[in-house]
């Protein structure tokens, strides 16, 4: 039999004794959820004012006394205790606490004369004295001190977990309104999956507690006393019908699946109609869970983790309008500026045209509204991860308005480069729990491994699943033809294609041979298809000798919705594709081609018929195909990187289309039997990575600098919870308790050197970023890079240090250097000579500090000149065949936007740094004309072009002004057929366009 009593107690009759908030709170869950999880559970719950010490006594007696040989005994504690080793019960009396309080000694005694098997005591309360004032101000709250002889109580078959060592506070939450201690233990019991072990769990709660307590500056270390027999297990936990009833908070508004439900919950009506005319077949199961189990619309924080087309996205949403009619804000946080568009534009024609809701983006380019973000006139936001996180440090007010956060891809947390940005913003969020800002925070995730604490570490709930609407076969094809696949009684092989179908097209055996008869088995068969190429000179050069080879009819619907002018070479072979029916999605096309393709693609009846595409169209772009291909499981580079499985699997993925097929099928190429066994043991059969941290403890420089731009001042001693607050300490703190002291050394010393380069001053114990310092841990430069820049700018002449000059600068810090730049194999030394007539020799050699090589040298300078064409409205074309050396080194179009928007995102940040550097005022309007150029590619002549109120392309808005057509008046002064004459078909739409633009005038 398990006996067992839960006494928590917050209330006291004695108005001397100070009240608590979460101890009886703490006893109920415990008991509620062991007694859901053990169905023998004789254990009754005492709290308040039914907590005398008559009660206390009357329970030992039906529990300690009572028990036999057979018996387990669980008890718990949470409250106060006293310094002379006594429990506080509701009815002591300061006045006469021998007589009533529980004295340890008769706990002690109790414990000794038990015939139980096994006694456990969980007590949460400390053993210090009162914590000093400043937790309070943290968020936490201490319990006071019972210091008594744990020796005593404990022993064999005897075990008591302490919530802290004799020293420290046990610390209560007031966010969940537990102890830390109790929450833990509560925690660790629901994740089990099997019985656990009262070591393990005794093991997972330290860890857990330490951790937890290092978030918030404190050392909190339970502890346990006793001995226990290797049997000892208690089972997983379960919120069953006495944990509900004991938290009817925590019962979620419930829905069957019906959207219209969903207006009861307060959704807007408009809203509801919308979405029950787009999906009229209701709510999927993943989205009903994370409504009725997670309470999504009950403001819960949630992370979910879920296949493609598992419908993930529209829970974020959901969410977003509850936010919203709540009186909330939304913020989207998205990895690419080009899902922020997409994003943006889909927003804005259902919620900001049908229910009037006011949508704004801040991605980091010339459409930002960062001015109306930041003074709250919006209702929905879409934010790029990088300028969400640069205006939250920035404008830490902006956090005050936000209701909801959700944050998509967040598998993006385990990407070198852009993981940190990811961590650092998360961190900022958790962090602003401490001081009462907490968003509901909704993290949206591709397929991952194990989730490795990081819901715990956020404080959501985790719904994971690996379900999809539709089903999935994953397979793998060699030469022979032949196709390993994951069938429904495990793996099995069948013959695919016939082998004379696959034959060798052309001086040696390649990929080709195989995908050209693959793709025309299936396209036979009806299915749109997507072939995963790892870079962009393979996908568009797939997508051509398919279109060659498969004979489709022609996309013309694509084709005309095509931009004109200023073609770059890809896409002109984009057009050429497309006259065979084939498409091609990556990095050399322009913005509005990658849209066309996409529509063109998504449609049922669309004439596209196969997609060739690098790894971007996996992460969010909405272009579901029947099959997926992936053709090679590496990227390219000096060290050839190989997929993990998490990518593999996020690729796979976009294969079958709901509403379409009964399932999706993704194919995995290889060249032979013994490549396909692998290949399939490998990614088919793996599991995806677990999700883990990009903090590296050896190179903390740039975390630091960051993360002390989250605040004012800081003690010094206190740098280090900075770190334990982000993720990776977190995880850090869980695998090694001393892991706080270990890294102690290492920050003193960094610290000493930020003090020295006057990125930090000190004010007594305190420490603050000087103006300098701040500036550049606001950037999204790493801490050695902002110091590199510092020192260029002290290294160039003050006259020279014009804001082009700083554009050509930037080429020399660790992150352009990171750019693969196209070269031969030992550099283009004419480079450098074109790069100093251009700029100078003052500038010019300033792109030789701190190069590793010639090579990197002469990198600098052409990805100057590059910038520099391109601001200065060079045809693209002619930029591409400029720089190109070769047939197989050749500039493209994705590699000049790419230049120009790297060259951007760290210029914002280069001018605050040269203003103080320099000690001279910033232009700001000089330096606003100069990153919208840089956005755009046009000399600053052209820009009025931009602003006439109809979209122009590049292309066009470069026609008019070579036109010598540099407004409104002259444009609409022309024959309709003139601008057409000059921009092409939409020249019509253009004069028609300005007309009425006239008239206003």
């Amino acid at each position: 039999m398990i006996r067992g009593a839960f006494i928590g107690i917050d209330r006291h009759a004695d108005p001397f004794i100070g009240d608590l908030t979460g101890a009886a709170r703490d006893a109920t869950a415990l008991w509620a959820v062991l007694s859901d999880s053990i169905a023998d559970l004789n254990a009754p719950l005492i709290t308040d004012d039914a907590a005398t010490v008559v009660a206390m006594r009357d329970v030992l007696d039906a529990t300690l006394g009572a028990a036999d040989e057979e018996d387990v005994v669980l008890l718990g504690f949470a409250g106060h205790g006293t310094q002379d080793h006594r429990l506080v019960l509701h009815d002591t009396s300061v006045a006469d606490l021998p007589n009533t309080t529980l004295g340890m000694d008769e706990l002690a005694q109790r414990f000794r004369e038990t015939r139980a098997r096994a006694v456990i005591l969980l007590l949460d309360c400390c053993f210090s004295g009162g914590a000093p004032a400043r937790v309070i101000d943290a968020g936490l709250v201490p319990r006071d001190a019972v210091a008594f002889p744990l020796v005593d109580v404990a022993g064999q078959g005897r075990i008591l977990f302490a919530a802290s060592s004799a020293h420290q506070e046990a610390l209560e939450d007031p966010q969940s309104r537990h102890g830390l201690f109790t929450k833990a233990v509560i925690d660790v019991l629901l994740e089990a999956d099997a019985p656990l072990g009262v070591l393990e769990l005794v093991d997972r709660v330290t860890r857990l507690v330490t951790a937890n307590a290092g978030r918030f500056g404190y050392i909190q270390s339970p502890t346990m006393f006793g001995q226990t027999e290797g049997d000892l297990v208690l089972p997983p936990g379960q919120m069953g019908v006495r944990y509900r009833e004991a938290f009817p908070e925590r019962v979620n508004f419930q829905t069957t699946g019906d959207i219209r439900e969903l207006a009861a919950a307060g959704i807007p009506q408009e809203a509801v109609d919308a979405w029950h005319q787009h999906f009229p077949q209701g709510l999927n199961e993943l989205q009903i869970e994370a409504v009725n189990e997670k309470g999504v619309l009950d403001g819960n924080s949630l992370m979910v983790v879920a296949p493609t087309s598992a419908g993930k996205t529209f829970i974020g949403e959901l969410a977003a309008l509850k936010a919203i009619a709540d009186g909330r804000k939304a913020v989207f946080l998205l990895p690419y500026k080009a899902l922020v568009n997409e994003k943006f534009e889909d927003f804005s024609a259902l919620y900001g045209d049908r229910l009037g809701l006011r949508i704004a983006r801040c991605s980091g380019d010339w459409q930002d509204q960062v001015g109306t973000v930041l003074r709250g006139k919006y209702d929905i936001a879409f934010f790029t991860y990088e300028k969400f996180l640069s205006m939250s440090v920035a404008s830490a007010h902006m956090l005050n308005q936000i209701g909801l956060v959700v944050l998509d891809e967040a598998q993006f947390i385990t990407e070198p480069g852009r993981g940190m940005v990811v961590e650092l913003l998360l961190t900022n969020l958790v962090s602003a729990r401490q001081r009462g800002v907490a968003p509901q925070l909704i993290t949206l995730s591709a397929v991952i491994g194990h989730a490795n604490h990081f819901d715990r570490w956020l404080g959501c709930g985790l719904l994971q699943t690996d379900h999809r609407p539709v089903p999935l076969v994953e397979g793998v094809l060699d030469r022979t033809g032949a196709l390993t696949r994951l069938g429904p009684n495990g793996p099995e092989t069948i013959q695919l294609l016939d082998r004379f179908a696959i034959r060798q097209r052309g001086q040696r055996q390649s990929s080709q041979d195989v995908i050209v008869p693959l793709v025309r088995h299936l396209i036979d068969a009806g299915e749109k298809v997507i072939i995963f190429r790892n870079a962009r000179g393979p996908a568009s050069g797939c997508a051509s000798y398919l279109a060659a080879e498969l004979g489709l009819p022609a996309a013309q619907d694509v084709i005309d919705a095509l931009p004109e002018g200023d073609l770059s070479q890809m896409s002109e072979s984009l057009r050429r594709s497309l006259e065979g029916g084939i498409a091609f999605h990556n990095g050399d096309l322009t913005r509005d081609e990658r849209v066309a393709v996409e529509r063109g693609f998504r449609r049922a009846d669309g004439q596209i018929r196969a997609l060739v595409a690098t790894s971007t169209v996996a992460a969010g772009v909405n272009t579901p195909a029947s099959t997926v291909i992936i053709a090679e499981t590496d990227f390219p580079g000096r060290e050839r990187q190989p997929y993990t499985v998490a990518q593999y699997k996020n690729m796979a993925g976009r294969a079958g289309r709901l509403g379409f097929e009964a399932e999706g099928k993704a194919i995995l190429l290889a060249d032979t039997p013994m490549e396909r066994n692998q290949l399939f043991r490998q990614y088919v059969q793996g599991q995806p990575e677990v999700i883990r941290s990009s903090f590296n403890p050896n190179q903390p420089g740039t975390w630091v600098i960051r993360l002390l731009t989250q605040v004012r001042d800081v003690p010094r001693g206190a740098v280090v919870d900075l770190i334990a607050n982000t993720y990776g300490g977190y995880l850090a703190a869980l695998q090694n308790p001393a892991w706080r002291d270990r890294m102690v050394p290492t920050l003193e010393r960094l610290l000493d050197r930020m003090i020295a380069d006057g990125l930090i001053e000190e004010d007594g114990d305190n420490l603050r970023l000087t103006m300098l310092g701040r500036a550049c841990g606001e950037s999204p430069l790493t801490l050695e890079s902002a110091m590199r820049l510092v020192e260029l700018l002290r290294r160039v002449d003050p006259a020279d240090a014009t804001l082009e000059a700083l554009l050509v600068l930037v080429e020399c810090l660790p992150e352009r250097d990171e750019d693969y730049t196209p070269q031969t194999r030992n550099g283009e030394p004419r480079w450098q000579q074109a790069a100093l007539g251009r700029f100078g020799h003052g500038v010019g050699r300033a792109l030789q500090h701190r190069a590793e090589s010639d090579v990197a040298f002469y990198a600098r300078c052409k990805r100057a000149l590059i910038v520099s064409d391109w601001i200065a409205g060079e045809p693209t074309n002619d930029i591409e065949a400029r720089y190109s050396s070769n047939a197989f080194v050749r500039v493209g179009h994705g590699d000049i936007r790419g230049y120009a928007d790297g060259s951007r995102f760290l210029l914002e940040s280069a001018l605050r740094i040269a203003a103080i550097v320099l000690e001279r005022a910033e232009d700001q309007e000089a330096a606003a004309l100069l990153l919208t150029r840089l956005d755009l590619g046009l000399p600053a002549e052209a820009l009025p072009l931009s602003a006439l109120g109809f979209p122009l392309t590049r292309g066009e808005i470069l026609a008019l002004f070579r036109s010598g057509h540099l407004n409104r008046e002259a444009i609409a002064a022309l024959p309709a057929d003139a601008v057409a004459g000059i921009i092409g078909r939409r020249g019509h739409e253009l004069h028609e366009a300005m007309q009425p633009l006239m008239g206003a005038v």
